[in-house]
């Protein structure tokens, strides 16, 4: 994805330029929707609902071309390998593995005293005691629950969340800025208007 990205990353940042928005908030935010697994109909949704907040028209226009110029910056993934070569790879795994398991190692007699002594300790365990190891094992594997998957989309979730905030305040801050520069050109022309009046008099 590094080659994508410093291909597509400076495209991107002259874009946003080019419809006068923050390049910064918006182009991380656009980044993690198209590096994202979704499909590129979920992209071009997302992507759409997000050009809608910074420009009025040709939205479905905007996307394409960046789904686009994505499509062509990112690294093609590799071929699929032949069948043939996938056999002769499983043939080549299955043999070392084959050859690691033939090798066995032999003990001098007194290992194999140890050995049968430690055996035989552990198959003189009571009949309750073996019960109750048994059941401590599956409790612990109850109680272990694994929630990797679930904590990254979480993350992943929390992180698109922040950018939408971040990029809705920036779209606000926007507009409120631009009310203050219509208002002050307004007044600029009030004054104007009224400098022209006195004159006239």
């Amino acid at each position: 994805m590094a080659a994508a990205v410093s291909a597509f990353q400076p495209w991107l940042i002259d874009k946003l330029k080019s419809l006068k928005t923050d390049e910064n908030v918006f182009g991380s935010y656009i980044s993690g929707i198209l590096e994202s697994e979704d499909t590129i109909d979920e992209k071009k949704d997302a992507l759409e609902e997000l050009l809608s907040e910074i420009v009025d028209k040709d939205i479905s226009a905007h996307v394409n071309e960046i789904i686009d110029k994505w499509e062509v910056c990112k690294p093609k993934e590799e071929s699929p390998k032949s069948a043939a070569d996938v056999d002769i790879q499983l043939a080549k795994l299955l043999e070392s593995q084959s050859l690691a398991t033939t090798t066995r190692r032999e003990y001098t007699d007194e290992e194999k005293k140890i050995r049968e002594a430690i055996l035989s300790q552990y198959s003189q365990l009571p009949d309750n005691e073996e019960d109750e190891e048994n059941d401590s094992d599956t409790e612990g594997q109850d109680l272990v629950k694994n929630t990797n998957a679930l904590d990254v989309a979480a993350a992943a979730r929390e992180r698109r969340e922040q950018a939408r905030l971040e990029a809705q305040r920036k779209k606000d801050k926007d507009k409120e800025d631009r009310e203050k520069q219509k208002t002050l050109k307004e007044e600029k022309k009030e004054k104007r208007k009224t400098q022209k009046g006195e004159r006239k008099r």
